[in-house]
């Protein structure tokens, strides 16, 4: 059984992107080793919704995630998509159950506020691990939408000062952090 993982950056301030969705700003925070590679080697599959995925595209000449299976959530893409990505357009209560039944590693919900909020709403994530950039943006792509039931919180597994003053916060949801409500 798959578990599903959210990983993102986030401002000081709370935002994944400034207002026009970029990612510029972390630029300058890209040397610093937060231990993606061990991250991404416990990764079989990457979920994206549309907007993270054509933002993939734009931020590299090649598909980013070789060798990982790779779902896409969306209603108005069509087939084919870049690297072997697979589209899915049904809900997300079946997709949290596809994705948990999945072999070959755990599962990353890459990117997106609104497609990892929507999970947690969901009680479909089981962790997330948030990097705390010290970087003001002032406004922007919020990390979370609002509407997330208050009574699914994350509680707090660990935390790591990383270089260059950032922090990653280890979050659980649920007891045993295998998500928060049943499916």
């Amino acid at each position: 059984m798959a578990m599903i993982r959210g990983m993102m950056a986030a401002s000081l301030d709370g935002f994944v992107a400034d207002a026009e969705g970029g990612v510029g700003w972390l630029q300058r925070f890209e040397a610093a080793d937060w231990g993606y590679g061990a991250f991404l080697a416990e990764i079989g599959t990457v979920v994206m919704g549309r907007r993270t995925y054509s933002q993939t595209l734009t931020l590299s000449p090649d598909w980013p995630y070789p060798g990982k299976r790779a779902l896409v959530v969306s209603r108005t893409l069509q087939q084919p998509l870049a690297g072997g990505a697979e589209l899915w357009s049904g809900g997300l209560a079946a997709l949290a159950a596809h994705l948990r039944a999945l072999k070959g590693g755990d599962v990353w919900v890459l990117g997106g506020p609104m497609l990892q909020s929507a999970l947690i709403a969901l009680g479909a994530l089981d962790r997330l691990e948030l990097c705390v950039v010290p970087h003001i943006l002032g406004g922007g792509i919020a990390a979370f939408t609002p509407g997330t039931p208050p009574e699914v919180q994350p509680h707090l597994a660990g935390v790591r000062q990383l270089p260059l003053g950032m922090v990653m916060l280890d979050y659980r949801f649920g007891a045993s952090g295998r998500g928060g409500r049943a499916l």
